[in-house]
C-alpha cells in the first residue's frame, strides 16, 4: 500500500456562504471508501445551512468559534471541542466570532466518489506535483 498525501491546496474544494471546503481523504482524492474528511475554514458570518445526510459525522474546531445546531439542540462550540452528529440528524454551523472558524470533518461511511464530485466542484486551489505527493490516486476525475 503507497501512502496517500494530501494538502488543502490540492483538493477539489467548494465555496459558498463565507465557507470554503477542502476535500482531503476521499475516495476522489486517497481511494478511501470508508471515511470522508475535509478541512473546512469560514469566515466571520459564514452560515453552514441546516442539512443532513445518512453518513455519521463529527466536527473537531480547531479555531474560532461559533453557534451549532444538531437535531434539536442549539449551542456554542470552540477551539479543542468535538461534535458528534448522529446519522441523519439535521446539523449546521454558524461563525460568531471575529475570526476565521477553522474546523475538520469526519464522516463515515464515506460519501463516495459521485456525491463527492457533486458536493466539491470546484478544482484545486493547485493542481502541480498532485501525483507526486500521492494524492489523486482514487476513482473520480
Amino acid at each position: 500500500m503507497s501512502k496517500k498525501v494530501i494538502t488543502k491546496h490540492q483538493a477539489p474544494r467548494y465555496q459558498r456562504d463565507r465557507i470554503t471546503s477542502y476535500l482531503l481523504v476521499s475516495e476522489c482524492t486517497t481511494g478511501s471508501r470508508t471515511v470522508t474528511t475535509s478541512l473546512v475554514e469560514m469566515e466571520p458570518g459564514g452560515k453552514q445551512h441546516i442539512h443532513s445526510h445518512p453518513n455519521e459525522q463529527s466536527y473537531a474546531i480547531l479555531e474560532g468559534c461559533g453557534v451549532m445546531t444538531v437535531g434539536d439542540e442549539t449551542f456554542e462550540v470552540s477551539a479543542g471541542q468535538s461534535i458528534f452528529i448522529p446519522s441523519s440528524a439535521p446539523h449546521g454551523l454558524q461563525n460568531t466570532g471575529d475570526s476565521v472558524l477553522r474546523y475538520l470533518s469526519a464522516a463515515s461511511p464515506a460519501f463516495g466518489g459521485e456525491a463527492e464530485e457533486k458536493l466539491w466542484p470546484l478544482p484545486p486551489l493547485r493542481t502541480a506535483n498532485k501525483t507526486a505527493s500521492g494524492a489523486g490516486g482514487g476513482q473520480c476525475s
